[in-house]
């Protein structure tokens, strides 16, 4: 009995916090950041060169991760 309020106690706060974060929880409006990622990742497949094509595909990961900053951060 006594390890069962134990380990109730200790998992207690955790529990609650939780509960207080996912009560209190707001989506994300970041649905745009992929599709703009999508489409640039379609522009950037029709680039000949490999590097450029690699070069173009890691353009739209920085965007794609710029946005989504901006989006979670607001700035």
């Amino acid at each position: 009995m006594k390890a069962i309020l134990i380990t109730l106690l200790n998992v207690l706060p955790i529990l609650t916090i939780a509960i207080l974060l996912l009560g209190h929880a707001e989506p994300v409006q970041a649905m745009p950041c992929f599709t703009n990622l999508a489409n640039c990742y379609q522009q950037a497949a029709t680039v000949d060169s490999f590097w450029m094509r690699w070069a173009a595909g890691l353009d739209c990961e920085l965007n794609f991760i710029s946005c989504v900053r901006e989006d979670i951060v607001g700035y």
